[in-house]
């Protein structure tokens, strides 16, 4: 790993690390596109490894509606506040690309609010990615959100405090994906189009998306939504 490869990354790991990041995720309850979506693909008693599980604000809920939850998390700060507020869970600290479980050994796999997209380089992404295909059993669903580069070109409320960035960034929409510094960190964003095909290599099967804004028809999503949730299913029998 270079050297500025390094340093990016350790800035990443840094802005996770912090006590802004503590106090804005200290949080704990659903968006509604993971309700939705949450709602429709899990079953109590199935088990869930929620990766890059922050302070536990899924783990904590999605125990609550009776399923099996390990989290998972980079962040040796985040794990242990997590322990100490959460002590009947499980949480481990760990990484969405060297995942310490055994092939297709959970029923689904998630990572919300748009974590993966701090994996970092690009290659560290596409690795993740392979692990969560790894570990999931065939029939099983692996939900993520990811910031939708396209959102760049237009207006949307979530970005109306951050007029002047978005300007900024505006000309890498025309891209399929790029990196973007966003408060401290670098985020990945990209097309629907591309994290559709990324995801789609690893072997899984892309089943639907929902944007941030629940916009219908779902095809204005590709546009205006600033990040979406996405559902993949690995082949086999639905579980």
């Amino acid at each position: 790993m270079n050297e500025q490869i390094s340093r990016e990354l350790a800035e990443n790991l840094a802005v996770f690390s912090s006590a802004q990041a503590v106090a804005e995720l200290s949080v704990y309850r659903l968006f509604a596109e993971e309700e939705e979506l949450f709602g429709r693909y899990y079953k109590p008693g199935q088990s869930v490894l929620d990766l890059a599980c922050g302070l536990g604000r899924t783990t904590l809920l999605l125990h609550e509606a009776g399923l099996k939850v390990r989290g998972v998390d980079r962040s040796e700060v985040f794990v242990n506040i997590a322990r100490r507020r959460l002590p009947y869970l499980d949480f481990q600290l760990g990484s969405y690309d060297e995942i310490q479980e055994q092939d297709a050994s959970f029923d689904h796999v998630m990572i919300s609010f748009n974590g993966i997209d701090y994996a970092f380089p690009a290659s560290q992404r596409e690795k993740a990615l392979r692990e969560c295909a790894r570990v999931l059993k065939p029939g099983g669903t692996f939900i993520y959100s990811s910031h939708n580069l396209k959102s760049l070109h237009f207006y949307s409320p979530y970005y109306r405090r951050r007029l002047g960035w978005k300007c900024r960034n505006m000309l890498r929409a025309f891209h399929d994906a790029a990196y973007v510094l966003e408060d401290g960190a670098h985020a990945f964003y990209a097309s629907p189009r591309f994290v559709v095909r990324q995801t789609e290599a690893t072997g899984l099967r892309f089943v639907e998306m929902r944007g941030f804004a629940r916009l219908r028809p779902n095809a204005l999503d590709c546009y205006f939504s600033p990040y979406v949730h996405y559902v993949f299913r690995k082949p086999g029998p639905e579980l």
